[in-house]
């Protein structure tokens, strides 16, 4: 795993979004507190850590990395846990992600053995009830165990208050939840399983 010292994990939280108003990015900040209620030591990652060039083998060269992916590589590596708000783009995940993902798993495999939280908002009715799906099957072939539950917001435009907080205090007690839950699975290594 990653760099777990004394039973505090190291977690990163991110957006699958590169807009710094994202709704997404928002729901961040209650997982990230439930993570830190819980213990967990948690670094919010913002929009630029995902700004990678687009995979591309031919860009990987004598066991190196363009730079940007190197520093996104390392971050992973040195993590235990994943706090991870997924927008919904075309029924799936969002391509900048989904890049992320790809550069990470590349050999050496920095994902491996990582437990995550996947959640989501989208405008929508289904809120991002696919692209979660499509997430933990990305995640899953990476080996990540993503726990088991989830939350997805429905109407973002809606849920939210005039100071950008959840209007609704049910998805925000299962926002810190899905916090407490990654640090939980981390400090008791379910990803190895």
């Amino acid at each position: 795993m990653g760099a777990m010292t004394e039973g505090q994990p190291q977690l990163l939280a991110f957006a699958g979004s590169l807009r710094k108003g994202s709704f997404n990015r928002i729901l961040l900040r209650y997982a990230i507190l439930g993570a830190r209620e819980a213990g967990g030591d948690v670094e919010e990652l913002g929009p630029e850590h995902l700004t990678l060039p687009l995979y591309n083998g031919d860009l990987e060269g004598k066991g190196a990395f363009p730079e940007p992916v190197e520093v996104w590589r390392a971050k992973i590596r040195q993590c235990d846990g994943l706090l991870i708000a997924s927008p919904e783009y075309n029924h799936g995940i969002s391509g900048v992600l989904k890049n992320a993902i790809d550069w990470a798993s590349r050999p050496p495999n920095v994902w491996s053995g990582k437990v995550a939280a996947s959640f989501g908002t989208t405008p929508g009715a289904q809120g991002t009830a696919r692209s979660q799906m499509n997430l933990r099957v990305c995640l899953s072939a990476v080996n990540v165990w993503v726990v088991p539950r989830t939350v997805l917001i429905p109407h973002a435009k809606d849920a939210f208050d005039a100071n950008g907080d959840l209007k609704d205090p049910r998805q925000v007690q299962a926002l810190t939840a899905l916090g407490r839950a990654v640090v939980q699975a981390a400090r008791s290594g379910l990803a190895e399983i």
